[in-house]
């Protein structure tokens, strides 16, 4: 890992008017056109590295004027524009329609349709390379991984690389009567489009990681309806239950949220049967996270259980065994953040998991808990205790010699603020002050003390008195802490947290 692999590097760049496609761990912004235009935050990513970081579509050397923009499925989204006006007309009859699927990589159906009384002859271009740069680079405007990417071609397309080979895409023509040439970063097509009918081309780019290409996800030769996000897609809408209130404002509201719901669950390439879990957020947060998919599993119980059970078994399997201090990794912590791109060094599949968390680990005992009290997955549960006890262990041992929860991070590549207020200058007193670590938090003591409450739960049902007896003093001994060192009567309200030297954090927040 280099330097300040984790600190808070900056907000994500403004994007402006940009469209935003996502399916599982993939995702592509692009101006309203379809185009994508290199020098921000646009391209197509994929494993956290942005295989395509220029996609721009001319017709006889010009930009196509764009004129809407129609939103699909997640994955999904049609450029409608139109050509400049053909020699001697004052109106374009040339209507160019650009449907995309990303997924993996990119799928691009090009369709131009000719309204005029006469043939229509045009050459399409696109213009094509990748930078190969690491997701966090571009997220912090600060690309210096990559120095050098090739677009070489090939009869059926192009193959864009990194300098090493290990990382970039390949794109190929699935259309052959398409009159396609190509030259380094060029796809070159000289159309006929007959009158009043079409001309179409598909375009596929599938993604090299570690020297390996990925299949792709919406292939040319299958019904689009049959690809695997479709398929999962539809079976989300099917099974997922439907709200209908007095509200049409609220039900327009739920209706969204179950989509883009949905949209952001993650399927584990290693474990392709088990349920999903969520990612964080889209786009630059299209990875498991420890705390955010715990909470957002949680929160969708009522909606669809699997997710919980999915984010449980997926921590559960990244749970820390060993002491790194580079990636904050404890025997028993539950990881914070789990990347793929240039920058983590880890696996494809497996990625690097990052453990600079101090609530994710009492989170996973309390969501564990909440699936027992729902009854579901019994056995799955059960399975599950022995990563909830590794959990408490980890809590009890590195959490702090008075009983409550504290964080500090172990070298200064890791994030300083651990809660889910994790920028470094998140944590203040109420004159501005920045708050320094150790830090034991407000919301973070009361993970712990329901953690336990769970646990004793599940020793309560097994018979196991002493199990029981020890986890609900646990949990009353954070109890009785808690109010006695955060409560500020002179405020009114809880502290925010305790720093380094005991003090009462006293910014009012939303901890």
């Amino acid at each position: 890992m280099p330097v300040n692999a984790w600190t808070f590097e900056g907000q994500p760049e403004t994007l402006g008017d940009t469209v935003t496609l996502v399916e599982g761990g993939s995702f592509c912004v692009c101006a309203s056109s379809g185009d994508i235009v290199p020098g921000g935050g646009q391209g197509v990513y994929h494993a956290d590295t942005r295989i395509l970081s220029r996609w721009e579509l001319r017709v006889d050397d010009l930009p196509v004027e764009t004129l809407q923009v129609i939103p699909a499925e997640p994955y999904h989204a049609t450029f409608l524009g139109r050509a400049r006006p053909r020699p001697g007309r004052a109106d374009s009859t040339l209507l160019v329609v650009r449907d995309r699927y990303v997924g993996g990589g990119l799928r691009e159906d090009l369709t131009l349709r000719n309204l005029s009384e006469e043939p229509a002859g045009c050459v399409v271009t696109v213009q094509v390379n990748t930078d190969v740069a690491d997701l966090f680079e571009v997220k912090a405007g600060r690309i210096r991984h990559v120095s050098e990417a090739a677009a070489t071609p090939e009869p059926a397309g192009l193959h864009i690389f990194a300098a090493d080979r290990s990382r970039g895409a390949r794109v190929r023509v699935e259309s052959p009567e398409a009159g396609l040439t190509t030259a380094p970063g060029l796809l070159t097509f000289r159309a006929v489009v007959p009158a009043r009918g079409e001309w179409r081309a598909t375009i596929l780019v599938n993604p090299i990681i570690e020297g390996e290409e990925s299949s792709a996800w919406f292939p040319a030769h299958h019904a689009l309806e049959h690809a695997e996000p479709a398929r999962r897609l539809a079976d989300w809408t099917r099974l997922s239950p439907v709200i209908h209130t007095g509200s049409p404002t609220l039900e327009e509201v739920l209706r969204r949220s179950r989509e883009d719901l949905g949209a952001l669950r993650l399927f584990d390439p290693d474990h392709p049967e088990e349920p999903p879990t969520i990612a964080a957020g889209a786009p630059w947060f299209m990875t498991l996270f420890g705390r955010d998919s715990l909470l957002t599993s949680w929160m969708a119980l009522p909606l669809d259980q699997s997710l919980a059970l999915g984010t449980l078994r997926r921590l559960a399997r990244l749970q820390g065994g060993k002491t790194d201090p580079l990636s904050e990794e404890e025997p028993g912590k539950i990881m914070h953040e789990l990347r793929h791109g240039v920058r983590s060094g880890g696996a494809p599949d497996s990625g690097h998991a990052y453990y600079g968390s101090v609530d994710s680990t009492p989170l996973f005992v309390m969501l564990l808990g909440e699936l027992r009290r729902w009854g579901l997955h019994p056995e799955a549960v059960e399975e599950l205790l022995p990563h909830a006890d590794a959990a408490l262990t980890w809590i009890e041992e590195y959490g702090g010699p008075d009983g409550l929860l504290w964080y500090r991070r172990k070298t200064d590549q890791g994030l300083l603020n651990q809660g889910w207020k994790d920028s470094f200058d998140g944590i203040n007193f109420a004159d501005g002050t920045l708050a320094r670590p150790p830090i034991a938090l407000a919301e973070v003591q009361g993970y712990v003390y329901a953690a336990y409450i769970a646990r004793a739960h599940f020793a309560e049902e097994a018979g196991d008195t002493a199990t029981e007896q020890r986890c609900l003093e646990r949990a009353m001994a954070i109890r009785e802490a808690f109010n006695e060192r955060f409560w500020l009567a002179d405020r009114g309200y809880y502290a925010m947290g305790l720093d380094g030297r005991g003090r009462p954090i006293d910014g009012l927040g939303s901890n």
